[in-house]
């Protein structure tokens, strides 16, 4: 990406629903996302704030993230140098409707970054399907919450799925995955937008 003059890649993938640990507070369930950016050759840094990636549930709304993790500070907005690849790991709440995997049969992912050129979004679709097993490749996987840093959005919950018993998270300094997941999401379509 850009398509017009590609420079870089951009990765989106999910471990579906997962837990998570504030200190102090019992497991929540929340939506993972990971967001993969790689900047091969734009001399100038491409950007990343947390707050412009969404996710999107058929009949139930738009979410940002609450809880962001990723090996950098410098969160919530993220600098993607050239020849440098970071990751983010994004959770989002879950509506009161959605209490396990079988309740989120698909979701969309809306991402967007700022390259030197023009800034650039696109949504990616997400359908569920079950966990495939390894295929043996020698191959480097990082888990769900594998960076040593994290970020609480202190807006939340400005947008989050409206509902009549929302669930409250309580900010806490660091957030612990407490399990893998069963189950993972499968990118079906891309639709890039400028």
């Amino acid at each position: 990406m850009p398509p017009e003059a590609p420079q870089g890649k951009v990765e989106v993938t999910s471990f579906g629903i997962t837990e998570i640990k504030p200190d102090g507070d019992g497991p929540v369930a929340a939506l993972h996302v990971r967001l993969a950016i790689a900047n091969d050759g734009d001399a100038a840094p491409w950007t990343v704030t947390t707050s412009d990636q969404l996710v999107e549930i058929s009949g139930e709304g738009r979410s940002r993230p609450i809880f962001v993790n990723t090996d950098v500070e410098s969160l919530p907005t993220l600098s993607v140098a050239q020849h440098e690849r970071r990751v983010l790991d994004l959770y989002y709440p879950l509506p009161t409707s959605i209490r396990d995997e079988a309740s989120l049969p698909a979701f969309d992912f809306l991402w967007q970054l700022n390259t030197p050129t023009r800034p650039f979004s696109s949504r990616t679709h997400f359908q569920r399907v079950e966990q495939e097993p390894p295929a043996g490749q020698a191959e480097v996987v990082l888990w769900s919450g594998w960076g040593p840093y994290w970020w609480y959005d202190p807006f939340y919950p400005d947008m989050v799925f409206l509902h009549h018993s929302p669930f409250l998270i309580h900010h806490r300094s660091h957030v612990v995955v407490t399990h893998p997941p069963r189950w993972h999401y499968r990118a079906i379509h891309d639709h890039r937008r400028s």
